[in-house]
């Protein structure tokens, strides 16, 4: 049964549609988001269970001073609802001897004393120090001009600019690839990295009041408010296109007409499955297919019966716990790495409210194949496991429930579906390495006439996953706008 028609059909409650929608409702269209969950949210949807409320993946770093999501929030006019709140982190580095050895940051802009702390744990002799402070310089401080220039330059041709870096610098660079950018230092643009640490390592970072999904939940209040309208448990089966334009989108119940359709199911399931590969050019059809993804994460919680974590988030390396290309293989065969670097974020030490009173949940992963049907998953979440218990040996003994075992397969199931062998269950999503990211992000508008993208594969650039869908709504709305005025004048 067709129902009456929207202006804009938007396919995915994610941050990046709802950040779209909501500013296309506050503009006076008629929006409505359409999501296969029974809640918005997408990748960050809240987790809430015997008192503790949090995400499902660890998730940190919205930038008080300048952030997309102040952008967001400004525009909706509810920028007093982005609460947040800063704190401290501790990075771990596993020396060569075995000793893990911690560098904290208190909360608050980073300054010398922590990196200084950081190449202390490295073990740098004072010429190593000397030069790691250039080459980590040179990136913090490359102008936009200089950035342009190295947009399909990789992290690695970068790094072999440099001759032989010491291995701890080395290893530094090729795990912020792997964690800041989601991809191999191989294959990440150096544009794409030293623009995030730029972003943050000037910035004080911070964790919003009530997780993220407090977030979620303003968003899609300020999209009702302004009469938009959010469709949840409904699966999105066919975006409908007639005469070489969107007219709409099947559902198993209805069919819902609008002449403009944003997608926020990611680029591949998109083109691939919800269109159609018969509406698009064939050259186009091979490039969606040839986007590189992200790493997938596969992460746990730890309940721990007294709150003996004290930072907020927890960092753990060694000089060889990044994946490379070379690992990334070795996974397939099952084979895991000795070290893996750990990523952890304990929510109610920003907001003691995240928590029951004198208890904490510690969300805790790593990095892994974004494969939904990856085998080794299950043994890389036992090496986190082992791993916590060797970093942190006096914490340990205070867990009192490992639970909550995630990885590609329930991403996928959340966000975006499996449409090609090994990909679906990215981290992040599309688009992270040399020739598709930076300024070589694949384009918001689709060349099917009223249909565009939103969300990490499209639009955004610069920043940290989370924030490039928050970034690609606030930059594809107003292109969606233009494009809904166009056609009122024209037809």
């Amino acid at each position: 049964m067709a129902t009456k028609g929207s202006d804009v059909i938007i396919v995915g409650a994610g941050l990046g549609g709802l950040v779209c929608g909501a500013l296309l409702a506050k503009w006076g269209l008629k929006i409505m988001v359409i999501d296969k969950n029974k809640q918005p949210g997408g990748k960050q949807i809240g987790i809430s269970a015997r008192g503790f409320r949090g995400e499902m993946w660890p998730t940190y770093g919205i930038p008080k001073e300048a952030s997309p999501f102040g952008d967001a929030f400004a525009q909706l006019g509810i920028k007093e609802k982005l609460d947040l709140i800063p704190g401290s982190n501790q990075l771990m580095y596993r020396q060569p001897q075995g000793k893990w050895i911690p560098t904290v940051n208190p909360a608050g802009k980073q300054d010398m004393d922590a990196t200084l702390s950081m190449f202390r744990a490295w073990q740098l002799t004072p010429q190593e120090t000397e030069i790691a402070m250039k080459v980590l310089a040179e990136m913090v401080l490359m102008t936009p001009e200089q950035l342009d220039d190295l947009n399909d330059v990789s992290v690695r041709q970068w790094i072999a600019q440099h001759g032989d870096l010491p291995q701890p610098l080395f290893s530094f660079l090729a795990v912020q690839s792997n964690l800041m950018a989601t991809g191999l230092y191989e294959l990440v643009a150096i544009w794409e990295l030293a623009k995030i640490m730029q972003i943050f390592g000037g910035s004080t970072t911070a964790y919003p009041r009530g997780g993220y999904f407090k977030l979620v939940n303003d968003l899609a209040d300020a999209l009702k408010a302004n009469g938009g309208e959010i469709k949840l448990n409904a699966r999105v089966q066919k975006i409908i296109v007639e005469d070489g334009r969107v007219a709409g989108v099947a559902t198993k119940q209805d069919v819902f007409k609008a002449p403009i359709v944003v997608s926020n199911a990611g680029i591949q399931p998109t083109v691939l499955k919800l269109v159609g590969e018969e509406h698009f050019d064939k050259s186009y059809v091979n490039y969606v297919k040839s986007i590189v993804p992200s790493l997938g994460f596969c992460c746990q919680r730890y309940i721990f019966r007294e709150p003996v974590m004290e930072h907020g988030v927890y960092i753990g390396t060694s000089a060889e716990s990044y994946i490379d290309v070379k690992r990334h293989e070795e996974m397939r065969a099952g084979v895991i790495p000795p070290v893996v670097s750990v990523y952890a974020v304990n929510p109610s030490h920003f907001d003691p409210e995240m928590a029951p009173k004198g208890k904490q949940m510690l969300l805790i992963g790593t990095w892994c194949r974004p494969d939904p049907k990856a085998k080794e998953i299950r043994a890389l979440q036992e090496k986190v496991d082992e791993q916590f218990e060797e970093m942190f040996p006096s914490e340990a003994k205070y867990i009192e429930a490992r639970e909550g075992y995630v990885g590609p397969a329930q991403v996928s199931a959340l966000s975006r579906d499996s449409v090609l062998p090994g990909l679906g269950g990215e981290a992040v999503g599309l688009a992270v390495s040399v020739g598709y990211c930076g300024k070589s992000k694949p384009s918001v508008k689709a060349p099917v006439r009223g249909l565009f993208y939103v969300g990490h594969d499209a639009g955004g650039a610069g920043y940290l996953g989370t924030h490039q869908a928050v970034s690609s709504g606030v930059r594809t709305a107003p292109v969606v706008l233009i494009a809904s005025q166009e056609r009122t004048m024209f037809g």
